[in-house]
Formats: structure tokens, sequence, C-alpha cells
């Protein structure tokens, strides 16, 4: 399929989910392993994007956990899953440099 240059999903990537396929756009990040990295055990009520407020401030950011741990769909965090999420400092940086 072309993608008009003027179009928003211009730079967006096909994503595919069973038999049904999507355009998204996301920014790509490094998620190579690093020492400041952290770690999140998930319990009862956790999501996503509150995990993204507690670490990185900002729930708007709950992609780039999801990159970190190869997550697609949030909403089924499994309790005793242990998360990688990354420093605030290291988002900050790949996000500016994006």
């Amino acid at each position: 399929m072309k993608i008009p240059a003027t179009s928003r999903y211009q730079f967006a990537k096909l994503y595919q989910d069973g038999d049904v396929q999507f355009w998204g756009n996301r920014q790509k990040v490094d998620t190579s392993a690093r020492p400041d990295d952290r770690f999140h055990t998930i319990t009862e009520g956790d999501r996503v994007e509150l995990l993204a407020h507690k670490y990185l401030g900002d729930v708007n950011l709950w992609w780039v956990i999801a990159d970190y741990n190869d997550l697609f769909f949030c909403q089924d965090l499994e309790i005793g899953t242990k998360l990688r999420i990354p420093s605030l400092e290291r988002v900050q940086l790949e996000l500016i440099n994006a």
C-alpha cells in the first residue's frame, strides 16, 4: 500500500494482530539493557500507564515501557511478571535525540 507523502501515516508502521492490520506511529527508542534500568514486578491493579507516571512522570510515556518489554496489548499484564523500566534520564535523552 502506498501512503501519500502528505498523510499523517507516512512514517507509520503496519502492525499485525492475528488477521487484523493497523497503522501506528511510535518514536523508535533504543531498548538495549543498561545499568540504570529498574525493574517492577506486576501486582494487582498495576497498569502500564500508571507505571509510566510512577517511574517516568508522564502517563503518555506508557509506550516506552511497552517497547522495553515487548508488550503489544498492555491491558493484559500478568501478576508476577517482571518489567524492565528505563531511567527517566535515558528516556529524556532518547526522545530529544529522536
